[in-house]
């Protein structure tokens, strides 16, 4: 899957390749919006331009950050809990200790964590240190679906999009 590929949300995905053209990519993005719409897809395809080496503006990249990336074998990739299941303190301890080594194929590394609303609080805190003061070359993306479980201390630590439900007359034209 490619950002062309996602429907809707066009704004977001107009802001994000804007932000990687103009090479102002910020430490944390949280991505909001009801279950099934998009969160996800979105973080991992924003996560794939991120760590392009090539930076460019063509959806299909053939570099090596590209590809290993699209074979799920990219070493600055990290994707917590893709299952939806609950975040506890020792994966975040876990990802915050290598967060701090350098990266091994892009000039950043990328770290998407799922449905944040399970995550518990103590795990919370412990990755609020490393938003805090992030390396420079972490870049955070968040997906939830319950922005109220997320503290006001992080959430103001990220740019945040809400993503919308498509509209009548998109899913009219798609269908």
């Amino acid at each position: 899957m490619e950002f062309k590929d996602i429907i809707g949300n066009y704004d977001v995905k107009e802001y994000l390749v804007k932000s990687i053209k103009n090479k102002n990519i910020l430490h944390s993005y949280l991505f909001l919006g009801t279950e099934g719409i998009g969160k996800l897809a979105m973080a991992k395809q924003f996560a794939k331009k991120v760590l392009c080496l090539n930076h460019t503006e063509d959806e299909i990249c053939t570099c090596k950050s590209c590809t290993c990336f699209n074979g799920k074998n990219h070493p600055d990739y990290y994707i917590i809990n893709e299952a939806g299941e609950s975040i506890k303190i020792d994966t975040i301890r876990e990802i915050t200790e290598k967060a701090f080594e350098k990266p091994i194929l892009s000039d950043k590394k990328v770290y998407i964590i799922n449905d944040f609303e399970k995550m518990t609080k103590e795990a919370q805190n412990c990755l609020l240190k490393t938003l805090e003061e992030p390396p420079a070359h972490v870049k955070f993306i968040f997906a939830t679906t319950e922005i109220r479980k997320v503290p006001v201390t992080i959430l103001s630590r990220c740019q945040r999009f809400d993503l919308q439900r498509l509209s009548v007359e998109t899913l009219t034209q798609l269908f």
